[in-house]
């Protein structure tokens, strides 16, 4: 009787043993369950963060580029008026030549000196900024009706790049390559055209335009853009390995340079993404 008494004392114990260890093996892993739940809503949390980030980026680079359009027309608006400051000197050395050799500043069709920008009335009146006329009955030149297309058919494509028209620009952009293909803005319009094809994500022929700017105009102040836009363009067609070697050579050969800091970063992203 006691032996029986005993085995079912132990048999006893030995599910009071089992049931602990099952219970403490419940625990544990529901201790694990929890703290991987945890873990995946911190990483849930983090993705949503560099979204948020990359959004952030992404409007920064959107606004950099219009800064960076703006300036170029600020740029090239200027260059327009020291041009018409030069040409504005040169009409009033011709006019003041006439006088030393003794022509009558009003003959054929000369406007008098105190017409002329800055140059004080003969009355004592203060200078005057008047834009000296064209002679009487004569007609623009055939370079001044080309100066004055060329100027419109790059404004007007890049108004529509700013206003985000990019179908419209990159077709304005392309009719200026093809009218002025050795205008003084011709490599700005390639430049142009293809950050307009780039937003339309047309990446190949994007990437053939910022290439072509490299080898046509290696002097041009685009030439650390378009490099690097060109690097951008193979990132989005996926070949990471040419996009690393382009960014690199960003970064070694126009050092200090946005377009420099600007690959130095999509390297650091490319390293993060494993590509």
């Amino acid at each position: 009787m006691k032996m029986r008494l005993s085995a079912l004392a132990g048999i006893v114990l030995l599910a009071w043993s089992a049931a602990s260890l099952a219970t403490a093996s419940n625990k544990e892993l529901e201790a694990r369950a929890n703290e991987l739940d945890a873990r995946i809503a911190a990483v849930e949390r983090a993705n949503q963060t560099l979204v948020r980030l990359q959004q952030q980026i992404d409007a920064a680079k959107q606004e950099m580029r219009a800064l960076r359009g703006q300036i170029d027309e600020a740029r090239h608006e200027m260059e327009g008026l020291q041009q018409q400051q030069r040409n504005l000197y040169s009409d009033l050395d011709r006019r003041l030549l006439l006088i030393e050799n003794g022509a009558t500043p009003g003959a054929q069709g000369a406007e008098p000196l105190d017409r002329v920008q800055g140059v004080p009335s003969p009355a004592g009146g203060g200078a005057e900024a008047v834009k000296v006329p064209a002679a009487p009955g004569s007609a623009p030149t055939e370079e001044e009706v080309r100066a004055a297309d060329e100027t419109t058919v790059y404004s007007d494509s890049f108004a529509a790049l700013k206003a985000g028209r990019y179908d419209e620009a990159a077709r304005g952009f392309q009719l200026y390559r093809t009218k002025y293909p050795n205008g003084p803005r011709a490599d700005y319009a390639t430049y142009w055209l293809g950050e307009s094809l780039y937003a339309q994500k047309d990446y190949v022929t994007a990437l053939r335009l910022f290439q072509s700017i490299l080898t046509a105009y290696p002097d041009t102040r685009k030439a650390p853009d378009a490099m690097l836009k060109a690097a951008y363009c193979q990132y989005e067609l996926k070949a990471y390995r040419n996009a690393r070697v382009t960014l690199q050579k960003v970064a070694s050969t126009y050092p200090g340079t946005d377009a420099a800091r600007l690959a130095e970063a999509r390297l650091v992203q490319m390293d993060s993404e494993h590509r």
